[in-house]
């Protein structure tokens, strides 16, 4: 979810920008990335939540197992790519800032 959260949120974004602002694209897709680190961030916790894990017992040999939600991409949880996609966001403003 994490591909598909972060490119429809930044190209909202930066379309929504260019438009209403006749603005550098580079400036939605800086602001798009970082609203997509904020979204993934949140939609992550709430998915990797802790309190959402069951503890079920085996009838047959009464052995505890737990199970836990693990919502990642690539092994990495889900809300920990918000940083890359937050350093995304300031590289693009890095890069608009040093352009001009």
């Amino acid at each position: 979810m994490v591909p598909i959260i972060a490119i429809a949120v930044i190209a909202v974004i930066s379309i929504s920008v260019s438009a209403v602002f006749k603005a550098d694209p580079l400036i939605g897709m800086s602001l798009g990335a970082f609203a997509a680190a904020a979204a993934v961030w949140f939609t992550g916790k709430k998915f990797n939540d802790p309190a959402k894990n069951r503890i079920v017992v085996d009838k047959a040999t009464g052995q505890e197992f737990l199970i836990t939600q693990n919502h990642s991409l690539f092994f990495i949880k889900m809300q920990y790519w918000a940083i890359p996609l937050a350093l995304l966001g300031v590289i693009l403003l890095f890069t608009l800032i040093t352009k001009k």
